[in-house]
């Protein structure tokens, strides 16, 4: 059973790794095994949601903020079950004080229409959540993070990659490597690869140009070329623009 503070806020991190495991086995496109285990957690997050007027003064109600709308709704299956799965596993331990811990999930949206995100944010603080779980979203959480941190809640993106929530404040926290990680890997892969000429579509949000421009300044430094789409030439794409099949 977790009692202390001090175990509180160790199930809540090791809650974080067990999402942060979920989604690098969605990400590499696992099989049946895969999918298995992301069915069984999800019907684990079914199980913990949080009843109406669950209260953190007894209980460690673990509030999300992923999308269940917008371009990124496909993510939404296996953060969420990630989210269920850590859940699951402290009341397996006996629950905090003896009291099941539960999830109240919201919607993130994505930075289409960032309403989504504050409307979503508020009510998980008017609700003083124990931790908030998200965004996928950099923009999305770029747009409440202040408002988490203002509030004292501890937020845990399982998918955030912009450089600029590096080091950002002691309430936010993430499961993922930054843009300027990625991006120096992925650069010189290709050019050590022998690709001298490299092209860019990226949608114009967090995510896109950043990861972008990290990448580009290592192309460049192993003295690669930029043909298209490289910082500056404003050729990047809304997000929400509509994708259209090859013909």
């Amino acid at each position: 059973m977790i009692k202390s503070k001090h175990a509180l806020r160790t199930a809540i991190v090791a809650g974080a790794g067990v999402i942060a495991v979920m989604l690098s086995g969605c990400a590499s496109g696992g099989g049946s095994t895969a999918t298995t285990t992301s069915a069984a957690a999800a019907s684990s997050y079914t199980d913990a949601a949080c009843a109406s007027g669950a209260s953190t003064d007894k209980s460690l109600v673990v509030g999300s903020i992923l999308p269940i709308t917008g371009s990124l709704a496909y993510l939404n299956p296996p953060e969420l079950a990630g989210v269920g799965l850590a859940v699951s596993d402290i009341n397996a331990a006996g629950g905090v004080d003896g009291k099941d811990a539960c999830v109240l999930a919201t919607d993130s949206g994505d930075s289409t229409d960032l309403t989504i995100s504050t409307a979503s944010a508020q009510k998980l603080i008017a609700a003083k959540v124990s931790v908030a779980i998200g965004a996928a979203s950099s923009s999305v959480s770029l747009n409440v993070v202040d408002s988490f941190a203002s509030a004292k809640i501890v937020q845990i993106s399982p998918a955030n990659t912009s450089a600029k929530l590096s080091g950002y404040g002691p309430f936010y926290f993430r499961t993922a490597p930054p843009d300027s990680v990625q991006g120096s890997a992925l650069g010189q892969l290709i050019t050590g690869d022998g690709n001298a000429k490299v092209a860019f579509l990226v949608f114009n949000d967090s995510y896109g140009t950043g990861l972008r421009d990290f990448t580009q300044a290592s192309v460049e430094a192993s003295g690669g070329t930029v043909v298209y789409g490289g910082k500056g030439n404003g050729q990047e794409f809304p997000p929400a623009r509509p994708r259209s099949r090859p013909r």
